[in-house]
């Protein structure tokens, strides 16, 4: 395994992380949860992520279970929680209207919630699930530095904010004197890239920010089992087919109109891994771990197998050399435009992931 600094931070977290999303949405998963932590924990991930919102709090019972279980000493332990939604988003509950957004009171009382779930005496690092436009920023950022003050969490962090977003948040710490955000959780793959690629540029340049990425492997699509147009039996795509974003995936990509060219990409995908000598899901999560504005993506599993697999993929970041790298962009189609940079107008410039892939080789 491999360990990384959270940004600018002198936390050390392995290279790829654990979340437990969609494994959370009912009680029976504790025990296989147990089993699942172990496995991680052997293979050497320390970062393990939750949330108040996967499975309306089972998903920090079940890892408080697991962490119990598994009796490694908490220092060995880098486990984050997000705060946002204590309840459904769609509840119409007027009692429960301020179990929703970034408050100070919701920031307190998830956090003390979480904490309890998971048998905990603090957390790592706290999220902000997503941005909240109701409440000033000063509240927020008071709030989560309290909570550093009185020793209940370490660092905090945003998840799926803007590069604007955060900028400001930093500006509101920096002029109140605030321990600020130090770590951004987006989403990051072959296939979703532009947001991480560009738009947090100048965060990675200026600031040094921190990134704990999910969905690596594009809920399961990048793995290799999808690449005959079926839907397999125990798949995430078939285990969890009720679920409102699984099915919003499953439209987006395996509709008619877009399945033949999504088949086309991921076989050819599948062509580099055997060229590789890897699995298609290790090829992507390589990928993604190659560029180094990664500090840990997080992955997930309903197999212990399924995690030996994935970490093996460590190994393989070291061959994607520049010229792998742009054989798969040929293939995906999608690399982003880099932001304009007078400096170089009218000249060829590279890519910030195609710097860290050139980087990777010395």
């Amino acid at each position: 395994m491999e360990y990384r600094f959270l940004g600018n931070t002198g936390l050390k977290v392995s290279a790829i992380g654990f979340g437990n999303w969609l494994n959370s949405d009912t009680s029976d998963r504790k025990q296989k949860m147990i089993e699942l932590i172990k496995r991680a924990y052997s293979l050497g991930i320390n970062f393990f992520d939750t949330a108040e919102a996967y499975g309306q709090g089972e998903g920090e019972i079940q890892f408080g279970e697991a962490f119990k279980a598994l009796g490694a000493p908490r220092q060995e332990l880098v486990i984050s929680s997000k705060i946002f939604w204590a309840v459904s988003p769609t509840s119409a509950d007027i009692k429960k209207v301020n179990q929703i957004g970034l408050s100070r009171k919701h920031i307190f009382e998830g956090v003390k919630a979480s904490l309890k779930r998971l048998q905990l005496d603090y957390l790592d690092i706290v999220f902000c699930h997503r941005f909240d436009e109701d409440t000033p920023l000063e509240e927020t950022a008071k709030a989560f530095n309290d909570l550093i003050e009185q020793g209940l969490i370490h660092y905090w962090g945003t998840s799926e904010w803007s590069a604007s977003e955060i900028f400001e948040v930093r500006e509101v710490c920096s002029r109140l004197n605030l321990v600020p955000p130090v770590s951004e959780q987006p989403q990051y793959s072959m296939i979703i890239r532009e947001k991480f690629e560009v738009e947090y540029g100048r965060l990675f340049d200026k600031y040094r920010l921190g990134t704990t990425v999910w969905s690596p492997l594009c809920s399961g699509i990048l793995t290799g089992k999808y690449n005959d147009g079926t839907i397999p039996a125990g798949s995430r795509l078939q285990e969890f087919k009720d679920n409102i974003y699984m099915k919003r995936t499953y439209n987006q990509y395996f509709a008619e109109d877009k399945k033949e060219k999504l088949l086309k990409l991921l076989n050819a995908l599948g062509n580099v891994a055997q060229k590789l000598g890897c699995t298609q899901s290790q090829l992507a999560m390589a990928w993604v771990l190659a560029n180094k504005d990664v500090s840990t993506a997080i992955t997930s599993a309903t197999r212990p197998e399924q995690i030996e697999d994935i970490v093996k993929s460590v190994e393989i970041v070291k061959k994607i050399t520049p010229e792998v790298n742009r054989e798969i962009d040929e293939i995906l189609g999608n690399k982003p435009m880099p932001g304009m940079d007078v400096k170089s107008f009218g000249l060829k410039k590279n890519t910030r992931r195609d710097l860290m892939i050139i980087k990777n080789q010395f």
